[in-house]
């Protein structure tokens, strides 16, 4: 479809992890290279809509990887506004082989705001009118992650320090800082053990420079080969972001 944009890339070598793959942070800002992308040859780039004092914001990504990329391999990235109400925006994301192998499908809803209020706006018409959007009164949710509190074990915690060079465009920490800090506490032994399967994140609250981030997680037992992990990410004990991952034994 024409609404559908697509660009190759090759994977880089500072884009993969230790295991020579695709990292899980580096899936995120690629998925989001595209629809920057998008947006701006169609006129509606960042330059453009931040002189109108305005944003794009992402609520929730539900991520499914069916195979992480290696280095020096050619992919395509693919996107496309899917529907949206006058307040929240749904964007899909694919990540192929050129063959068309399907590697990463991403669900994401987005939410416009006041970039100076950070406050939630009501998505401008003519700007959905140019991605041919599917306008409709109720946009399709993504389930919320599992709440890390509903488990009897106690949960663990690792502090981080919000860097200046942690912040983006939006003057918030970018979405992909979340990932790092939700995997890296797991320890080098299970990261090397096990391969994320599946991703669902929800950004509660912005986190801005200097903020001193805990990022709690559980892992939960094995069901038939199959591990899931709770995270929490607080600042100064409130709730910023959740999320659920699913993991398999590597087998590669």
């Amino acid at each position: 479809m024409d609404d559908v944009y697509t660009e190759k890339h090759q994977v880089v070598y500072y884009e993969v992890d230790v295991s020579g793959k695709l990292s899980i942070p580096m899936i995120l800002n690629l998925a989001i290279l595209g629809s920057t992308n998008q947006s701006a040859a169609l006129g509606m780039g960042n330059e453009r809509i931040h002189a109108n004092n305005v944003g794009w914001v992402v609520l929730q990504y539900d991520m499914q990887i069916d195979r992480r990329p290696k280095v020096d391999e050619v992919i395509n990235i693919k996107t496309q506004a899917v529907e949206y109400n006058p307040f929240f925006a749904v964007r899909k994301f694919w990540l192929e082989g050129l063959d068309g192998e399907p590697l990463v499908t991403i669900n994401s809803i987005f939410v416009m705001i006041d970039m100076q209020a950070r406050k939630m706006i009501r998505i401008p018409q003519v700007m959905m009118d140019t991605y041919q959007a599917k306008r409709v009164k109720h946009i399709t949710r993504i389930p919320d992650p599992q709440d890390i509190t509903t488990t009897t074990t106690e949960p663990q915690g690792t502090n981080y320090h919000v860097r200046f060079f942690d912040i983006d465009h939006n003057h918030h920490v970018n979405n992909a800082h979340y990932f790092a800090w939700m995997q890296d506490p797991l320890g080098a032994d299970f990261l090397k053990k096990y391969e994320t399967k599946r991703v669902n994140i929800k950004y509660e609250n912005e986190i801005r420079y200097g903020s001193e981030v805990v990022s709690y997680y559980k892992i939960l037992p094995s069901v038939g080969g199959e591990v899931i992990t709770l995270h929490q990410i607080k600042v100064d004990g409130q709730v910023m972001t959740e999320a659920e991952m699913y993991w398999q034994e590597n087998q590669a």
